[in-house]
């Protein structure tokens, strides 16, 4: 397969739960389709009042309005269910998906993703865990048989699904930094769910005020439905929406209700926190927070009243970590994709990602990830999709008894590809402008290829690294001269030897021009003079 197209239904009620779940497979989808060589375009229909956080993580969202918004605007329901159903029937058709990834509820919140379901070549459903009751209901066991293949969170060795691994968040300092919160202050998060309910626009501006006025930095995450009172002032962070969740290891402690996203997300990064559940129709906020309390995690409040004093002794941070320590994003979309692309390819991709790699994309993840099959083709000298194939048919010819020989070229380009990322991460050098640099260096010397591109970028490009100036580097590249003649090891340990000597990027450059003089030296004469002012020696 070499395009995919994945829709993704995020049905949402007052919280961003079944949005941020979505979102974070879709992640690795994304992750993985890149590491294959497979274009893939991924569509989020919602109707979260959040589906900013679409944009935020970089893919394109249809949205239509909440039941909440709705009712908000005086519109009958049985009008909307009517718009809805025809929404998401069209919607569905028009895109075409390969595969159609839902959350929760597998009929959508009200009959209205039923019919679209046969639109879609492979049809999945997030089953986050819900009430007993619910799940026993007849009309939602019914439907499940319709979907290839149901992921469970918590179960089947896919852990919680969180937008953030682990290695993603930020470190203390620079999530303190960002969030406004100075030296000494103790920061607490402040949520009550997606802001919806009716007394959130009393309550939460009062619980501010009380915390503050107990020595509390407040960082209060409103959510996309408040629509009460905002607060700004010292000791006050007032996020409009959400918090990002790379940002929680700045805070000491937290105050939220007990929504699956916010209490994964906060246990995950240490938070010891105090809860509010709140009643849902499907969510069991409440035996949540229980879990959290009996871990020693967390403490379960009865009233807003207790909460000052439940927040001097919140938890413990590691005993957080330890209830949840890490997420099942990545295998829920290993799973999601697994009728779709062969298990072999899957392997090789979660094999291939490193927090290097995630690293040297950085905040451009999204674009950086569609550069990644080049790389991977100067690395390792064929794309991965192709390497793979090749693998495959030569092991199938082994089973059959029939002598292979070791082909030249054929490796696992993943262990090269984590050396790179390793490299940039070094260099502090960015996804483009590797992309770009390593594009140029082999054009340069289009004879190499694979471990001796490799080798060569892990000389060169620690001795760039100090002038800070990688379009100057490329810029050294595209004024020389194409080599066929000068092995590549050999010129990177001369221009690297030359680089240590020299003191200014743009400077050494006008003079590596001015004495290659347009083909009158060649460059290994060129970099010798430059390092030690004598000819090369005749030979």
């Amino acid at each position: 397969m070499s395009r995919l197209t994945v829709v993704s239904y995020a049905i949402n009620g007052r919280g961003m739960g079944h949005l941020v779940r979505q979102l974070a497979i879709l992640r690795w989808i994304r992750r993985y389709c890149g590491l294959l060589d497979i274009k893939c375009e991924c569509w989020v229909l919602t109707s979260s009042e959040a589906d900013t956080l679409a944009r935020r993580e970089g893919f394109p969202s249809l949205k239509m309005p909440s039941k909440a918004m709705l009712r908000d605007a005086g519109i009958d329901p049985t009008r909307y269910l009517r718009v809805a159903r025809t929404w998401v029937m069209n919607t569905v058709a028009g895109l075409a998906p390969d595969l159609l990834l839902v959350d929760t509820f597998p009929g959508g919140s009200f009959g209205e993703v039923v019919s679209a379901l046969e639109l879609a070549r492979r049809r999945v459903l997030v089953a986050r865990r819900v009430k007993p009751g619910f799940a026993r209901e007849d009309g939602y066991r019914a439907l499940l048989p319709l979907y290839d293949a149901v992921i469970t969170p918590d179960q089947g060795g896919v852990g919680p699904i969180l937008i953030r691994e682990p290695d993603e968040l930020m470190d203390r300092a620079a999530a303190r930094a960002a969030l406004g919160v100075g030296d000494g202050a103790r920061a607490v998060y402040v949520s009550l769910g997606g802001g919806g309910d009716p007394a959130a626009a009393g309550t939460l501006p009062a619980l501010v005020e009380t915390l503050r006025a107990r020595g509390w930095h407040a960082v209060v995450g409103a959510g996309p439905l408040y629509r009460g009172r905002e607060l700004r002032g010292p000791g006050i962070t007032w996020l409009s929406r959400y918090l990002p969740s790379e940002l929680m290891p700045g805070l000491d402690a937290a105050v939220s209700a007990g929504g699956y996203n916010t209490f994964h997300e906060l246990m995950s990064a240490g938070v010891p926190t105090v809860f509010l559940p709140q009643p849902r129709i499907a969510d069991d906020q409440a035996e949540r927070a229980r879990r959290a309390e009996a871990a020693g995690a967390g403490r379960v409040a009865a009233s807003l009243a207790e909460v000052p004093a439940l927040l001097e002794a919140p938890g413990e941070p590691a005993a957080a970590r330890a209830l949840v320590p890490g997420g099942g994003a990545r295998e829920a979309a290993r799973v999601a994709l697994s009728g779709l692309i062969d298990d072999s390819d899957l392997r090789y991709a979660a094999s291939a990602w490193s927090p290097a790699l995630a690293a040297m994309l950085g905040d451009e993840e999204a674009a950086g990830i569609r550069g990644l099959s080049e790389l991977i083709r100067l690395l390792a000298g064929a794309g991965p999709l192709a390497l793979a194939r090749r693998r495959s048919a030569l092991a199938a010819l082994a089973e059959e008894g029939v002598a292979v020989p070791e082909l030249p070229g054929l490796v696992d380009p993943a262990p090269r590809l984590a050396r790179f990322a390793a490299l940039c991460q070094r260099c502090a050098l960015p996804m483009d402008r590797a992309r770009a640099l390593t594009r140029t260096l082999a054009k340069t010397f289009p004879a190499a290829r694979g471990e001796a591109l490799l080798a060569a970028a892990e000389v060169l490009y620690p001795a760039w690294a100090r002038f800070d100036d990688w379009m100057g580097a490329i810029s050294l590249l595209r004024a020389t001269p194409t080599q066929r003649g000068y092995d590549i090891g050999e010129y990177a340990r001369d221009c690297a030897a030359w680089l240590a000597e020299c003191e200014d990027l743009f400077d050494g450059l006008r003079e590596f021009s001015r004495l290659e003089g347009g083909g009158e030296r060649t460059v290994a004469e060129v970099l010798r003079l430059l390092r030690t002012g004598e000819p090369e020696a005749a030979t």
